[in-house]
Formats: C-alpha cells, sequence, structure tokens
C-alpha cells in the first residue's frame, strides 16, 4: 500500500507557470535563447513537493513533481512512533531593488517522529483542515495516533 500526498498549489501560480511558460516558447521560437529565463521561471512556480510512503517496501521519500511527474529518492521508514500537527510561522521575504518586505503566515505541520525526538516532516498547510486530513490518513495507513499541537 502506498500513500502519496503532494501540496497543494495556489490557481494564481498556475496561472503565472502557464504564461511563462508562453512567454517562454514565444521568446525561444523568435530565436531568443533568453526565453529559457521564462521557461525556468514557469518550472519553478509548477513545482510542488510532497511525501511517499510505501509500506509494502518500508520506505518513504521527499517527492518534487511538476505537472504530474514526480521524483525523489527512496528511503527506508523508520520505526514511526506517533504523528504530530502543530502550527507555527513560515516567513517570506521579498525584495526589490532596495526595498526589502518580510511577511509571516500561519501555517500547520504534519511530522512524522521517530526515536522519540528525530521527525520526518511530511506535510505543510494553510489551512488546519487540510493538514489533519492528511494526518489522519497517514494515521491510517501506519496505524499511529495524531497529537494536536495546534494550540
Amino acid at each position: 500500500m502506498t500513500f502519496k500526498q503532494l501540496q497543494p498549489i495556489s490557481t494564481l501560480k498556475n496561472i503565472f507557470a502557464g504564461v511563462s511558460a508562453l512567454v517562454s516558447f514565444y521568446l525561444f521560437l523568435q530565436g531568443y535563447i533568453f526565453g529559457l529565463v521564462f521557461f525556468g521561471v514557469a518550472l519553478k512556480l509548477a513545482l510542488r513537493e510532497g511525501i511517499e510512503v510505501d509500506l509494502n517496501g518500508i520506505r518513504y521519500r521527499k517527492i518534487y513533481a511538476i505537472l504530474g511527474f514526480a521524483d525523489g529518492k527512496w528511503k527506508v521508514l523508520p520505526s514511526i512512533e506517533y504523528i504530530s500537527v502543530f502550527k507555527t510561522k513560515k516567513k517570506s521575504r521579498t525584495r526589490v531593488i532596495s526595498a526589502e518586505a518580510t511577511m509571516q503566515l500561519e501555517v500547520y505541520k504534519v511530522n512524522l517522529f521517530y526515536n522519540t525526538n528525530k521527525h520526518i516532516e511530511a506535510f505543510v498547510a494553510e489551512e488546519k483542515e487540510d493538514a489533519f486530513k492528511v494526518a489522519n490518513q497517514i494515521a491510517e495507513v501506519l496505524s499511529l495516533e495524531i497529537y494536536d499541537a495546534t494550540s
């Protein structure tokens, strides 16, 4: 049995990725090598991260997916003791010429704990319900307990 979960990607990000891809193809067809820069931007915007757990092979991998193609290096799944969902802040820094802005966004992380204090970050969500949905799916597959550390 395999569990696979990818981070959601916003509609606006998808639109920017599509526009960047179209601009890159147009520039490349016109003979401008600069089109490759827009293609790189499109790929970066379309990139999704996630986790895949293979219970039959007792392994897991962090996956990176673009347009449905996922890749990542398999690692042996340690003996997971419990799942924790907790709230934290994600910082985002934007810099334009000499102006800089730092924004904080509250996110919910789902971690798989093993060896008492070591963990594997399985999922990050902006909504508490999404985090618990994924945590419940993993808990069901691995027959584990979930600890709520969101308050």
